[in-house]
């Protein structure tokens, strides 16, 4: 079972998300930012290692982006002749993805500060899933502090590798396409072996305050509902709070779970 959350125009979270956005509009420190994202702290440790891997969390009311709002980076393994003939081949992908780079390439043409040029021109990384836990080590630290450019994990065509058997290589692009939306249009978070979790819920100016509480249900919802592991369903022990911010600004409280709520059972409803 998961978690409920009932929305209410008085209530605390619905106030802290409007004072939120009302600082970032006066406050000149603030004025960049734009990504508002919520702070998870539960009750237990979730006890998942780090594996620098985001996993997605479906929304239902909202979508966060449009992959053609975005400036999408491949990385695949090498060579790229057969990713990048079907890519150029499929013109709707081929205007979605702005540049296909190998793993070489990469280590090729950006070395030491280049790899700050690259992390500015991208607004998204994806990389091909054999090539994915590579990327710590040939991107550097700064893609895997924080999420903001955290590369996702996508797979060129929907062939499962046979243990001790050979894959042909193949490029399923509308496959690429449909992880490419679902990858922008849905939340997503980082596992670890904490007790908090940071998930981003919106942008301001093009979330409104009601989609971005619907995006929270969602959110809370999915990471509490043992039916949806592994994915999912990986807060164990209920949530003692939320606070919502943007990456300068202060926390501002959405829920905090009260001396009742901490001495019932895990599946009571959490109200914000």
């Amino acid at each position: 079972m998961s978690s409920t959350i009932h929305l209410d125009e008085s209530d605390l979270s619905r106030k802290s998300l409007e004072s939120l956005i009302a600082i970032c509009s006066t406050d000149p420190k603030l004025a960049n930012d734009k990504d508002i994202q919520i702070v998870i702290n539960t009750a237990r440790k979730m006890g998942i290692p780090k594996d620098y891997v985001p996993r997605i969390i479906p929304l239902q009311f909202c979508k966060l982006n449009k992959p053609r709002d975005l400036r999408i980076l491949l990385i695949t393994k090498d060579p790229s002749t057969i990713y990048r003939d079907a890519i150029t081949k499929d013109e709707p992908l081929n205007e979605l993805i702005k540049e296909i780079i190998t793993v070489k390439g990469i280590k090729r043409r950006f070395r030491g500060a280049k790899l700050n040029q690259l992390y500015a021109e991208f607004d998204l990384i994806v990389a091909d899933y054999r090539v994915h836990h590579l990327l710590p080590k040939v991107l550097g630290t700064r893609f895997f502090h924080g999420s903001k450019k955290l590369p996702f994990m996508i797979r060129m065509s929907k062939q499962v590798k046979v243990k001790r058997q050979q894959m042909a290589e193949e490029c399923d692009t509308s496959y690429i396409r449909a992880q490419l939306k679902s990858i922008c249009k849905n939340a997503h978070y980082l596992a670890n072996d904490d007790n908090c979790l940071n998930v981003k819920i919106g942008q301001i100016g093009k979330q409104t305050v009601d989609e971005m509480l619907y995006n929270v249900i969602d959110i809370v919802e999915f990471l509490t509902d043992k039916e949806k592991k592994p994915q999912g369903g990986v807060i164990k022990g209920g949530i003692d709070s939320i606070y919502v911010k943007t990456s300068n600004s202060a926390s501002l409280p959405l829920y905090e779970k009260g001396e009742e709520a901490a001495a019932s059972d895990d599946d009571d409803e959490l109200v914000l």
